[in-house]
């Protein structure tokens, strides 16, 4: 099991640390419903944490690249 400590950004416990299981990690996203908190989700449960998506994805050992795409 591997656990990675991010800051919860939910109310009532926002900034807080939190331990979080990422062995079943099935998502990271920026969430645009809710101020561009980055958003985990998992099979049975997700989180919104605090940290910024490069953070996240630094902390989860992924590569993040930025594309920016123009919409018309």
């Amino acid at each position: 099991m591997k656990m990675i400590e991010f800051t919860n950004a939910s109310a009532p416990y926002e900034g807080t640390k939190i331990l979080i299981n990422v062995d079943h990690i099935v998502s990271v996203y920026e969430d645009l419903t809710k101020e561009k908190k980055v958003a985990l989700w998992a099979k049975d449960n997700y989180w919104h944490i605090e940290e910024t998506i490069e953070e996240a994805y630094n902390k989860l050992g992924l590569e993040y690249k930025h594309k920016k795409e123009e919409v018309n």
